[in-house]
């Protein structure tokens, strides 16, 4: 927060509730996130499998398909969000956001303790427009209040936040899996939305009391008036290197991270028991969180103290991770390695690589921080889950057999094959966050030397009786 005579009291309090707020939007997430999976893949197991014309899917395929279509929500979302980020800014824009989940959530409350194959795959859509529509609303909220100097400070004490409403909701999800049906999962979604209404009204309202200074535009900033809602993100876009290299992360990660999320949905149909994949989905998502919130929590207070750290030492954490994972994977294929995948994806993802990735944003323009992040989080981190369409329909083909019973399951080896596709994504993904580097520490230096400059004049200025 810019002005030197901004008060710490307010700074502290702005961050709390930041912290609330963005808790309770994952919590809901992973409430949500086990609850659509498992009644998903449960919709299609050996025995009652997808079909698509002649072709056959258990549902580890089915949902990278349902992943794959998620592209058309995508674009909808994008245009959605342009539009009325031009009307609602910060709070109002949350008010908007939520206001949407809030009434499919009633709507879906009323049939999902008995769904139809259609609510299931309608639900499990449901799932990816609410995390798209609530991190676009948060974020965007965040990077127009803090300014730079700040952000690598509180950044990560914020997205703490996220990790431990990851921690919360899976946890919890875990523990009371058994006592809850899904309708009543899904009202408490409701209750939790309103708190976060109000935790968005009470940061708008202190947001008032911090000034704002954007970057002034630059002379290749394309002005968004003369782009309708469809190209104007993508406009911005390809006309910056450094949001083109953005853009890489965020899909390269997207592509992996669908990979690794069917070897782990794979690996758990093919040996947990069906009435055991809910559990089993809560147990690892917890596991995860809980890492995340260990890792976000010692990276929080690092920042804190040495916020002069290189932002590419922390985005090549998750990279590496998933590396490491799919290389253990393809050398030992068990349930446990599997489920590492994940573990290892859940981990760096949800905590300080999510980080790193929002501090790249914060150096650039207004209309950058909305429209061209909600291009680049929106339509291209669902661009990245086409991948997943083109396996949806190649695995049946090449990596699905039938077991001694008759009943369709996935080729183990197929699995492992996989594990070198992802590494081939991942140094991909390394070359982005090289250029990526390099450009926030230009930005950085640009955005420091006034300040330094004016903290010289005022040294060089006589004090009072001086001569």
């Amino acid at each position: 927060m810019p002005n030197a005579h901004f008060s710490t009291g307010i700074k502290i309090a702005f961050t709390a509730v930041m912290f609330l707020y963005i808790n309770l939007v994952l919590t809901i997430f992973w409430i949500l996130k086990p609850l659509k999976k498992s009644l998903f893949i449960g919709q299609y197991d050996g025995e009652a499998t997808f079909k698509l014309g002649s072709l056959e899917m258990l549902g580890s395929s089915a949902e990278l398909l349902a992943k794959g279509m998620n592209l058309l929500i995508a674009f909808l979302l994008v245009v959605f969000l342009t539009l009325v980020t031009r009307l609602a800014k910060r709070q109002r824009l949350t008010y908007c956001c939520m206001g949407l989940v809030i009434a499919m959530t009633f709507f879906f409350s009323l049939q999902i303790n008995q769904p139809t194959e259609m609510t299931v795959w309608l639900f499990y859509w449901f799932g990816d427009l609410y995390i798209s529509l609530m991190l676009a609303a948060f974020f965007s909220f965040l990077h127009d209040t803090v300014d730079l100097k700040n952000a690598k400070r509180l950044y990560g004490f914020i997205v703490l936040g996220a990790v431990s409403g990851g921690a919360v909701g899976s946890t919890y999800f875990r523990g009371w899996i058994g006592e809850m049906d899904n309708q009543q999962w899904l009202h408490s979604i409701i209750g939790i939305g309103a708190v976060i209404c109000l935790l968005a009204f009470a940061a708008g309202w202190m947001a008032r009391s911090i000034p704002h200074h954007e970057p002034e535009p630059g002379p290749d900033d394309v002005p968004g008036k003369k782009f309708n809602a469809a190209i104007e993100g993508a406009s911005l876009v390809f006309n910056s290197r450094y949001l083109i290299a953005i853009a890489g992360i965020v899909g390269f990660y997207e592509v992996t991270s669908e990979v690794l999320d069917y070897q782990f949905t794979a690996m758990t149909e093919r040996f947990v028991p069906k009435e055991e994949i809910g559990s089993h989905f809560g147990t690892v998502y917890a596991i995860g969180n809980v890492a995340a919130l260990v890792i976000q929590l010692g990276f929080s207070i690092f920042a804190a103290n040495f916020p002069k750290y290189r932002i590419h030492w922390i985005l090549l954490a998750l990279p590496l991770s998933i590396a490491f994972s799919s290389l253990f994977f393809m050398l030992v294929p068990v349930l446990v390695a599997g489920s590492l995948l994940k573990i290892s994806d859940s981990t760096f993802a949800y905590s300080v690589n999510q980080t790193g990735r929002e501090t790249l944003y914060n150096p650039l323009s207004r209309q950058e921080k909305y429209v061209a992040r909600a291009f680049v989080e929106v339509f291209v981190q669902r661009t990245g889950k086409v991948a997943a369409l083109f396996i949806a329909f190649l695995v049946p083909i090449f990596l699905s057999t039938r077991n001694e019973a008759g009943h369709l399951e996935t080729s183990l080896l197929g699995l492992q094959l996989l594990g070198g596709f992802t590494c081939i994504i991942v140094a991909l993904w390394f070359y982005c966050v090289k250029i990526v580097g390099r450009k926030f520490e230009s930005l950085e230096r640009e955005r420091q030397q006034p300040t330094n400059v004016a903290l010289g004049q005022a040294q060089e200025q006589p004090g009072p009786g001086t001569t």
